[in-house]
């Protein structure tokens, strides 16, 4: 994430493909807290 804040500073731009990556990397991130969730749901 600081890499693409550095780059938009550096070149006053947003890149739609980094914000593309952004999106896909953040529906990662949700993916496995989902799965986590459910493991700790099972937990008695």
């Amino acid at each position: 994430l600081n890499q693409y804040a550095k780059r938009a500073n550096e070149t006053g731009n947003i890149y739609e493909s980094d914000i593309r990556d952004l999106q896909e990397r953040l529906e990662e991130i949700w993916t496995d807290m989902k799965e986590v969730l459910v493991c700790l749901s099972s937990i008695q």
